[in-house]
């Protein structure tokens, strides 16, 4: 059974796309915590779901444009093997498994917010897969916006100025 590892990932149920922070952990952790959450689906689902999120430390949210959803937080559990605490510590990190609801999400605004995450996999046959052909990648374009701006805020950066030895 699929646990959850640590690192951040988002599972756009729109698109099939799963989102994680390559930065900090590797793409196998990534897609086993996208498994995990995916088994959540057949209790969850609902006409405003529209994705599923893990934080790095294992808190799972529910993304949701539905003002109103109920959830009895005794009825959801996932294993979890979070090996590194929230300061990158190796542990093993313990914990109580959360789930909360993010109710009135906007899909659209989140991935505004949520740029810097990667494309890394999709979902396929209801499983979680490392193929991203025929996924959009929400963050592509914010990424390049934010690319773009870094490159700029170095070129308008003031020069250095020269400091000289006296005496």
């Amino acid at each position: 059974m699929a646990k959850l590892k640590p690192g951040s990932v988002t599972i756009d149920l729109v698109t099939g796309g799963i989102y994680g922070d390559l930065e900090h952990c590797p793409v196998q952790d990534l897609l086993e915590s996208a498994e995990a959450l995916l088994s959540l689906l057949p209790k969850v689902e609902h006409q405003g779901l529209w994705g599923l999120h893990k934080d790095f430390d294992a808190d799972c949210y529910i993304l949701t444009g539905a003002q109103r959803y109920e959830l009895d937080q005794k009825e959801y559990v996932l294993e979890m093997d979070i090996y590194r605490g929230p300061t990158g510590i190796d542990g093993p990190w313990t914990r109580p498994f959360c789930i909360s609801v993010a109710l009135g999400s906007d899909r659209e605004a989140h991935w505004r917010i949520d740029w810097y995450s990667r494309l890394v996999g999709s979902i396929k046959n209801g499983h979680a897969s490392r193929d991203t052909k025929r996924v959009p990648d929400l963050t592509a374009e914010k990424r390049a916006e934010h690319e773009r701006w870094l490159v700029e805020s170095e070129r308008n950066k003031p020069p250095q100025q020269v400091a000289l030895k006296l005496g």
